[in-house]
């Protein structure tokens, strides 16, 4: 009892130290709150939350590590698939789908709606319900929990597409990107398919994967755009934003959304600039937002001068360090004086353990999925390409309520 109160007391005085030290602060030194215009759907709980709860997640996972046995670790480890394959199963079956459009249901209801077999499907019910996707109550209806929700074709958060496609062309790709890609220095995309990524989801047989990895980047894009836009705001109210490689356009929607008098240019290549263009008009923004087809590896078109930001989002680590300097250099060549250039990613070494293995391992997904020399990167390596690309000014960090952080550069 004395050894356990010792203990108890120990971590009982050291969260109160933390939550103390964080009641002082709200947003990081410097960074100054934006425009948020009236009716802005953008929404990020408050600095002094997150960083809360981001520090008690780092405690409480290094206590776990710390009193997990080696053996149970590497068998964790083993076999931790399991769970994104039962994951998986509920989601591409319809469970999900099932579950949250009829309400409580019993599994063997799910099973006669969906024709599945019963046992099977009853036995992979209760194993999501131990993976918090579904509750079950004690009449053994199932409802879904909040992530179960995540996971529903409907819903306006839906991350849906994003786990389809990282448990079917990418989970290839990483089992060859661990394995073959050691020995070759080949992307595993290339290993196991045979050609890359980009070029793959160009092939008219695969039309649906791309479909679905434009879904996976939109509801990759919600939850940061939200974080940047409560971050970062634009010189001016009614400035243009460039967005360069910005797939569909779902990051400029949510800014002019955000800024009534912004105006926006998506530049992407043609097929995607025309998917983008649908994209502006079905969201009534096409007066404001316009389209551009072109590769940012090429000279970029004079139009783009009248760019105040070119943006990027998790474009600069899809490429060599060759490549993302051509791609900097193009930018500066057409960019207007007072023009600045910003960018959202994974920068490593900023964050705690938890965030940082995180991005330990979209590091490894870059060696899976893309060509040789995708990587993420630190903030000296980001100043390296700057600067190997003739820009010289500081590179401003803007932390964000998020695993990614956004970086400026005056033109």
């Amino acid at each position: 009892m004395t050894r356990c109160g010792t203990i108890c007391g120990a971590v009982a005085v050291a969260l109160l130290a933390l939550i103390v030290s964080l009641m002082v602060a709200s947003s990081p030194p410097g960074i100054a709150p934006p425009e948020r215009p009236e009716g802005s759907t953008a929404f990020r709980p408050p600095w002094f939350v997150f960083k809360l709860v981001v520090r008690l997640n780092n405690f409480f996972e290094k206590m776990a590590a710390a009193t997990r046995p080696p053996h149970v670790r590497v068998k964790t480890l083993a076999t931790a698939y399991w769970q994104s394959e039962v994951t998986y199963s509920l989601t591409i079956s319809g469970v999900i789908d099932a579950v949250g459009e009829i309400g409580p249901a019993t599994c063997l209801g799910v099973a006669a709606q969906l024709k599945l077999h019963r046992s099977f499907l009853c036995r992979m019910m209760s194993a999501g319900e131990g993976l918090k996707l579904l509750n079950v109550d004690s009449h053994g209806y199932y409802s879904l929990t909040s992530a179960g929700e995540l996971l529903q074709s409907s819903h306006p958060k839906s991350v849906r597409d994003f786990f389809l496609m990282n448990n079917e062309e990418s989970r290839h790709a990483w089992r060859a990107g661990v394995t073959s890609s050691l020995k070759s220095g080949e992307s595993g995309f290339k290993e196991h398919f045979g050609v890359e990524f980009w070029e793959w989801h160009d092939d008219p047989n695969n039309v649906g994967q791309k479909g679905q990895f434009d879904l996976a980047m939109k509801s990759l894009s919600k939850e940061m755009v939200g974080s940047l836009l409560l971050e970062w705001a634009p010189p001016k109210l009614d400035a243009v934003v460039c967005d360069l490689g910005g797939g569909v356009g779902h990051i400029l929607v949510a800014m002019a959304q955000h800024y009534p008098q912004l105006g926006g240019i998506l530049f992407d290549l043609p097929p995607v600039a025309k998917r983008a263009a649908a994209n502006f008009a079905e969201s009534g923004l096409d007066g404001r937002l316009k389209t551009m087809g072109g590769s940012f590896l090429e000279p970029l078109p004079a139009q783009l001068e009248q760019c105040d930001v070119f943006y990027t989002k998790f474009i600069m680590h899809d490429w060599p360090d060759e490549e993302c300097v051509t791609i900097l250099r193009n930018i500066a060549a057409v960019a207007k004086r007072g023009a600045s250039f910003v960018t959202t990613d994974f920068i490593l070494d900023l964050d705690g353990e938890v965030m940082e293995t995180g991005k330990r391992l979209a590091d490894i997904n870059m060696l899976a999925a893309q060509p040789a020399g995708a990587q993420e990167r630190t903030y000296d390596e980001f100043v390296s390409l700057f600067t190997g690309a003739g820009l010289m000014a500081t590179p401003k960090l803007i932390r964000m309520r998020d695993v990614v952080t956004t970086m400026v550069v005056e033109l």
